[in-house]
């Protein structure tokens, strides 16, 4: 599967980038001190077990007759020695080696290059029980191997019989060195080889080089003298790492710097700008969603204290709503139980405080319905109805009493079925409301209309009247709490809540309501609910 990369993945604020930056440093880091660790690891190895090959690196050394100039320190357990062309020393690196090598003895050795070798067997049986049998052999150009002389010796290491060499006695320490060995007097065993060359001036020179036996006990050794410098790789290593981490650490920290001090300015109520470009690409959406959540809150801050405005407003409105009821009340009721008023005027009195007390009933209703349905937890009782037959019955209860105050009801409602779920008891109080506000704040002889219109899924429900009207500025702010037409709150016509309860009842309802305009009526209320469906009546 591929995972198509954005073209700003590897920009230079990219995180991807970071991460691959970061990874590659150490990758590399980590593979040099691999390869350093197996360079040392080799270095140390090669020279616990040098060569002839090794010393021949100093060849003009050798050739100049500089000996001393050889680093020999540099190949562990290793020392040479030098003939000239008369088996004379001319040069030992250790002291030990003019009493271990002779010069007599340097035709015994083979040079280190040579295609023959000696091959020693001892006898285990037989007349020469416990001698040797000493056998030169050489490789011929096509691998032949074949023999060009031999030499018997008995377990005293005295001549028996044979063709090399013309001593009648071997002492050990030469049959060691026809077997390519040394052994020192700490019995440690080490190889001999030779290389002859002539100098810079012509003369002959014998160089025997010795070195530590390869075998398996010594390069077990030589490996457990390297294995005590591991710490040190390992060391490196987690420094390596922690180093790396650390970086890579305040890298991230400083890509994402501008969001978090972003983060903290508005926990401190300081607003702050993020620059995009300086923060890695694949925090771009993470920014603009920082960005959205600041511009929600800002937003949810205003509303939150244009709440906190309104309702303190609400609580001076009902306030005074509830004062000027009540201040009638308490002063007519005070003036009557002090039997300071006329009788012909106690009936006024009384209808008065009746009127009060009913206008501050009303008011607490309505607070109580506008609270109750503001609370998040309230649910309508819904039922599904044909809402052309409900709203013509409703219209129907009210055409006497609207009749009776002088108005006229005209209505315009299909005469098809078009079911839709409301509450019984709650939606009957959006016509009461505007209904009533109508009656209320126009004169006798104003005319009412009722219309209702479908469109696709949509049911608009008109409630219109030719009137006096609403200005403008009432009109803006009509559907807010404790809005009337009279500002001054003297005239003692309604609560102010009439609009917020019709506008949350139908919200609750899933519609919209809002002021609009019909041809010949001043005032216009416009309700668009969700359509159930259309059944056409039987003919």
């Amino acid at each position: 599967m591929k995972f198509p990369l954005s073209k700003d993945a590897f920009k230079e604020h990219s995180f991807l980038r970071i991460c691959v930056v970061h990874f590659t440093i150490f990758s590399v880091l980590l593979l040099a001190l691999y390869l350093g660790f197996i360079f040392i690891y080799t270095y140390l190895l090669n020279n616990s077990f040098s060569t002839m090959e090794d010393i021949l690196k100093y060849k003009t050394e050798m050739k100049t007759d500089h000996y001393a100039d050889i680093p020999i320190g540099n190949f562990k357990d290793c020392s040479f020695i030098v003939f000239d062309e008369k088996n004379k020393v001319l040069y030992a690196s250790e002291k030990e080696l003019k009493n271990q090598i002779k010069g007599s003895d340097t035709y015994m050795i083979e040079n280190y290059n040579s295609t023959a070798n000696y091959s020693i067997t001892k006898y285990k049986s037989g007349p020469y029980k416990n001698g040797y049998y000493i056998q030169r052999c050489e490789t011929g150009k096509d691998e032949t191997i074949y023999s060009t002389g031999h030499l018997i010796v008995d377990a005293h290491l005295k001549r028996v019989s044979g063709t090399l060499f013309t001593v009648n006695q071997l002492t050990k320490s030469e049959l060691n060195l026809l077997s390519g060995k040394l052994i020192d007097a700490n019995q440690n065993e080490f190889s001999v080889t030779k290389y002859s060359y002539n100098n810079h001036k012509g003369k002959a020179r014998t160089f025997i080089y010795v070195y530590p036996t390869f075998t398996k006990v010594a390069y077990d050794e030589a490996e457990r003298d390297i294995v005590k410098y591991i710490p040190i790789p390992i060391g490196l290593v987690i420094l390596l790492i922690l180093l790396q981490t650390a970086i890579f650490d305040r890298s991230i920290k400083r890509s994402l710097q501008p969001l978090n001090e972003a983060m903290l300015s508005y926990a401190k109520g300081q607003p702050a700008f993020v620059d995009k470009k300086s923060m890695p690409a694949e925090f771009e959406d993470v920014v603009q969603n920082f960005e959205n959540l600041m511009e929600a809150l800002a937003k949810s801050e205003a509303e939150k204290d244009k709440a906190n405005r309104d309702r303190q407003r609400m609580i001076v409105d009902v306030s005074h709503d509830l004062k000027t009821p009540l201040t009638v009340v308490q002063g007519y009721a005070k003036a009557l139980a002090d039997h300071k008023v006329p009788e012909d005027r106690v009936e006024s009195y009384l209808q008065t405080i009746n009127q009060k007390a009913i206008a501050a009933s009303e008011l607490m209703d309505s607070l109580f319905a506008y609270a109750r349905m503001e609370h998040p937890e309230y649910k309508l009782n819904c039922v599904e109805v044909d809402f052309h037959e409900w709203l013509a019955a409703y219209l129907s209860s009210r055409e006497e009493e609207i009749r009776l105050k002088g108005f006229f009801l005209d209505t315009e409602i299909p005469d098809d079925i078009e079911l839709a779920s409301i509450d019984l008891n709650l939606f009957p109080r959006v016509f009461d409301n505007l209904i009533n506000n109508t009656l209320k704040y126009n004169a006798v002889g104003t005319h009412i209309l009722v219309k209702v219109t479908e469109h696709n899924d949509k049911m608009t429900i008109y409630v219109a009247d030719d009137g006096v009207g609403i200005s403008d500025e009432i009109g803006d702010r009509i559907f807010e709490a404790f809005v009337t037409t009279n500002e001054a709150r003297t005239s003692g016509k309604g609560t102010g809540l009439g609009m917020s309860i019709v506008k949350r009842i139908v919200e609750l309802h899933g519609g919209t309501i809002s002021l609009g305009h019909l041809d010949g009526y001043a005032t216009t209320f416009v309700i668009a609910m969700k359509r159930g469906f259309t059944k056409k009546a039987n003919a």
